[in-house]
């Protein structure tokens, strides 16, 4: 919806440091992964996922990193600001067992998206990563829902060692069960050969019927590389201006997909076709940004 509304402020909560999620009155009928356009009316207009949504309220989960952000930030509870949306693909409702991995402030969209596949009889496990310990966002709330949840943080301060990536690999990279030889698989067997064995040796392969994924970009990359033949979804982000398809500062290569149109979750038949994915974005200028 491209109609612009003028809503007050219902709550503010303070989650960590420079992270604070902003709470609305309003029937916003959004679909997990979609996303707002908000203005505080003092200059420029911003994206946000959508980290929940019910019948008559939603919610965005904001980081201060820059000018606008650290506007609204300093916002109380009453003061307007505009929205538009929600824009943008949603995420697969899958039943089955799904797997989410999840880095940094890219997470709460997770939240929404974790009820709404409980609602459908998903059994979810979630990855929620961080550099550290107080960089983990969400724990209480994803713990409350009762999915098999597991914190992860770069250095090992809070939860598994490691980086979301690590503990999906370990996840999702098959393991040999010991001693088991078998003859060379017929049509259809589910079995790798494995050089170092001079034979075949049966694996324990999709365990999980689909995975998604939020997070930092080379984050997602480097996810890629361990999903397999598993069907997956990945959220992007990129610069918008105005989340209709129109400006084409979100497009990206080489199929011009609009990520506030398409996007921003784009399925594994299109991810696997940008070649610009984990290589570079663009400013607001367009210019090429390596990463």
């Amino acid at each position: 919806m491209n109609k612009r509304i003028t809503l007050k402020i219902a709550k503010i909560k303070d989650e960590i440091k420079d992270i604070k999620t902003f709470s609305f009155k309003y029937k916003l009928n959004a679909k997990p992964g979609q996303f707002i356009m908000l203005t505080d009316f003092e200059g420029g207009e911003k994206p946000f996922s959508i980290s929940d949504c019910t019948k008559d309220e939603f919610s965005i989960t904001i980081k201060k990193i820059g000018e606008f952000t650290s506007r609204l930030f300093q916002k109380d509870v009453g003061d307007l600001v505009s929205i538009r949306g929600a824009f943008g693909s949603s995420f697969f409702i899958s039943n089955g067992k799904v797997l989410l991995v999840g880095g940094g402030y890219a997470v709460p969209t997770f939240y929404f998206f974790s009820k709404i596949l409980l609602e459908s009889g998903a059994n979810i496990t979630l990855i929620n990563g961080a550099r550290t310990k107080d960089e983990l966002l969400f724990v209480e709330k994803f713990g409350k829902l009762g999915i098999n949840l597991i914190n992860t943080t770069d250095d090992g301060t809070f939860g598994e060692k490691g980086t979301s990536v690590d503990i999906a690999r370990k996840l999702l990279v098959s393991k040999l069960q010991q001693n088991q030889l078998v003859s060379k698989p017929q049509l259809g067997d589910n079995s790798r050969f494995h050089p170092a064995t001079a034979g075949w040796k049966r694996e324990n392969v999709d365990k999980f019927d689909f995975i998604y994924a939020s997070g930092p970009e080379m984050m997602m990359k480097a996810l890629q590389g361990v999903i397999g033949e598993i069907e997956y979804e990945f959220l992007f982000e990129r610069y918008m201006k105005c989340a209709i398809g129109i400006c084409g500062s979100c497009t990206v290569d080489p199929l011009g997909i609009r990520l506030c149109v398409e996007g921003p979750v784009l399925p594994k038949k299109i991810v696997e076709q940008l070649t610009e994915f984990g290589k570079y974005h663009r400013d607001a200028s367009g210019k090429r940004i390596l990463y």
